[in-house]
């Protein structure tokens, strides 16, 4: 056996150690922590090449066994760690014994900017202390972020917390800088909102918010920069102009000496300026945010900018937001003036027109009443004719202010039990005479299931009237047409031709009117223009037949106005058929017993008190009217009724002899005709003073108007009137309204 000697033993004991210690390297360096070892002495006994890259020490310095405060020292004096954190671990590192077995110390360094390790330290049993180092750089980059999100989103939730609540654009400007100016520490700011186009655009100051210390310093100065953002800033002038064109922000250092900076802005010791653009939701630059800031890095830190031009978004949102609430509340203020200077317009129209309407149909009915005997047949004819054409032009101004009462919803439904037989029957005995000048065959069709209803009947039978008129109208001679009533559901109207797109019940029952004829058609390409006023289908329509093209417009909102629609069927040269559809529900159907009754006995009452209206003591009618024509129409009508007639001319007149006083019980006249439209005073104003005074009060008052708006009405027996006509007036209502008043009057007394 071969012995080995003592130096041989010995270099291959120092070579398996080497051995080791290389293993052992090469298994440190693989872990991705970085680690050192520091022996029962405080010295270091091992670290891997992660300790080197991380902390940037030189390994021969390392391998020199440095003690725990020399490490900490220089890590100190690198910068690696500040003087109180370095002492913490060094303490930890020296005072720790190994009774304390595997106590931890943690702690977070930065070495560097953008790097984060987490230290810990960890006891042996022998003594010694494990360091680990461990880059936790993205966990730290991430809750960095987290933090920053959540900081963005608290200060931008509490921006638009104060927004929601304003509505004004200027109290929106001031919430948001206010809020602003507090959040960044700034020592003033402004916002400026943009106005106008290309070069002729101005900067308007919004508002702006200057700290008690701000004036303090630059008092008149800052009363002359307020001056200046009041009168705006003209386009090209100034820094801001440059962030509106690029839409960027910009942060200007030294204001009071940039060359582009305004005279009156140029103040010593200003701060950092920051002008910040507020985009619209189009990312057009509609104004500008300017904040002073006098804290260190303030404005500069992108985490300040972000938030900021996030609360110009918002603030930029907000503002256009109230411009378009000012502008839609400026439109409909608009659209309400010339509603009401339409309405104005309207009534205006309605009395100068139905003023002398009243003459012309009052004249040809009262010389067709007394001039029967008197007059040949060719001048009966033409006063019949001049009556006919006076009721269809007062037809035609009907349909007009009905029509724009409708649109404008002024016009209210007047519902009453109402026959529908005899309702269409009067109505094509109304049309009759026409068909038959065309030698056309009218017939009559009726579901006997809907007997009654609950409906506006001046309204449906205006409806029947003008679909019957345009089938007489429109149809050839000798053709037909055909009126049909019957009971429907809206089942059979989901498959017909509407002009609207309204929703329907399958179950809702329906009085459906139908008139069909034989006429001339309407092309299916221009059915969509029969329901808009003014419309005529073809204009060679308008030189061979009257109307103004309302009639179809005017039945669709009548329709309408009972919650119902209507409907078309045509073809041309074969003839249309148009359906009107109202809705019968539970209160429209079926005749209430009590209402007819009671409905009975009115027009009982009404017809015995004119058969007992003979009266041997003359009554006196005191009529307030102001036009002449009038005046002789009522008069002669009503002496040839027996009456007395006493005219006062004015508003002012008649208000002198109702504060006269020489009148008494024994002068008073039995009755009052009050014109509404009168000089000097109106008559609801007149009316007002005779039911407050203890003569007047009781003498029966008929307003008689020739404004037929929507309220007249309401407004007139509101005022105090006993009853109210319409101009131009129904010579039989006005005398039969007068018969019951004065019976009424008389069974008072």
């Amino acid at each position: 056996m071969v012995g080995t000697s003592p130096s041989m033993q010995s270099e291959s004991v120092e070579s398996k150690l080497q051995e080791i210690k290389q293993q052992q390297e090469l298994i440190l360096n693989q872990v991705t922590e970085a680690i050192a070892l520091f022996d029962s002495n405080h010295r270091l006994i091992l670290f891997n090449g992660k300790l080197v890259q991380m902390l940037n020490l030189p390994s021969d310095w390392l391998n020199q066994h440095p003690h725990v405060q020399e490490v900490c020292q220089r890590l100190i004096t690198e910068g690696y760690l500040s003087t109180q954190k370095g002492e913490r671990i060094a303490s930890f590192l020296l005072e720790t014994n190994p009774d304390q077995l595997f106590e931890c110390f943690n702690c977070l360094i930065q070495p560097r900017e953008n790097l984060y390790l987490e230290l810990s330290v960890t006891v042996t049993c022998n003594g010694s202390k494990l360091l680990n180092l461990r880059d936790v750089s993205n966990e730290q980059k991430s809750r960095g972020k987290l933090k920053y999100e959540v900081r963005k989103l608290k200060f931008l939730l509490g921006l638009t917390e104060r927004l929601q609540s304003a509505t004004e654009i200027t109290e929106i400007g001031q919430f948001a800088l206010a809020y602003l100016v507090k959040a960044m520490k700034a020592s003033f700011g402004d916002v400026k909102v943009i106005s106008g186009d290309g070069e002729n655009r101005q900067a308007g100051m919004l508002t702006n918010e200057v700290s008690s210390e701000f004036i303090a310093t630059y008092g008149e100065t800052v009363k002359e920069m307020e001056e200046l953002l009041k009168q705006g800033i003209p386009y090209g002038q100034g820094l801001l102009w440059q962030v509106v064109e690029t839409g960027q922000p910009l942060l200007v250092e030294n204001y009071q000496d940039h060359p582009q900076s305004l005279p009156n802005f140029r103040l010593p010791s200003l701060g950092k300026l920051g002008i910040f653009p507020i985009p619209g939701l189009s990312g057009k630059i509609i104004g500008v945010l300017t904040l002073e800031s006098r804290t260190e890095n303030g404005l500069e830190k992108t985490a300040e900018q972000d938030m900021l031009l996030a609360a110009c978004r918002t603030l930029g949102f907000a503002i256009e937001r109230a411009q378009s609430e000012a502008h839609l509340r400026q439109v409909n203020q608009e659209l309400e003036r010339a509603s009401r200077l339409k309405s104005e317009f309207l009534a205006s129209m309605s009395h100068e027109l139905r003023t002398p309407l009243n003459s012309i149909i009052g004249f040809s009915e009262l010389l067709q009443r007394q001039g029967k005997n008197d007059l040949s047949l060719r001048q009966v004819n033409h006063i019949q004719t001049i009556s006919k054409s006076g009721q269809h032009l007062l037809q035609l101004i009907n349909d007009i202010l009905d029509l724009s009462k409708i649109e404008a919803g002024k016009s209210e439904l007047n519902l009453q039990p109402v026959s529908i037989q005899l309702l269409c029957t009067d109505c094509l005995k109304m049309i009759r005479p026409r068909a038959e000048k065309k030698r056309l065959t009218v017939s009559f069709e009726f579901d006997y299931n809907i007997e009654e209803a609950i409906l506006d009947e001046r309204r449906v039978r205006q409806i029947v009237i003008n679909l019957l008129s345009n089938a007489v109208k429109f149809t050839p001679e000798q053709g037909k047409i055909k009126l049909s009533v019957k009971l429907a559901y809206g089942a059979e109207l989901l498959t017909e031709n509407r002009p609207d797109s309204s929703p329907i019940n399958t179950s809702t029952p329906y009085l459906c009117l139908e008139v069909s004829d034989t006429g001339i058609g309407i092309p299916l390409d221009q059915q969509n223009l029969l329901f808009k006023p003014f419309q005529q289908v073809d204009s060679s329509l308008t030189r061979r037949h009257e109307g103004t093209g309302l009639g179809l417009a005017l039945t669709k909102r009548l329709a309408e106005l009972h919650g119902g629609t209507v409907s078309i069927e045509s073809r041309e040269n074969e003839g249309s058929t148009f359906r009107v559809w109202l809705p019968l529900t539970e209160h429209r159907i079926q005749l209430n017993a009590l209402k007819n009754s009671e409905f009975s006995l009115a027009n009982n009452s009404l017809s015995e008190n004119r058969e007992s209206a003979i009266n041997p003591d003359q009554k006196r009618i005191l009529v307030v009217e102001d036009q002449p024509f009038n005046q002789a129409l009522i008069t002669e009508v009503l002496e040839i009724e027996g009456y007395k007639v006493e005219i006062v001319y004015d508003g002012g007149t008649m208000l002198d002899i109702i504060e006269s006083p020489l009148i008494n019980a024994q002068n008073l006249p039995d009755l009052i005709l009050m014109d509404i439209q009168l000089p000097n005073i109106d008559g609801l104003q007149l009316i007002g003073y005779l039911k407050a005074n203890e003569k007047w009060c009781n003498v029966p008052v008929i307003a008689v108007t020739a404004m037929a708006m929507s309220g007249d009405n309401k407004r007139c027996l509101e005022a105090g009137a006993d009853d109210y006509l319409s101009k131009p007036l129904d010579l039989e209502k006005l005398t039969n309204s007068i018969h019951f008043l004065l019976n009424k009057n008389d069974n008072n007394k």
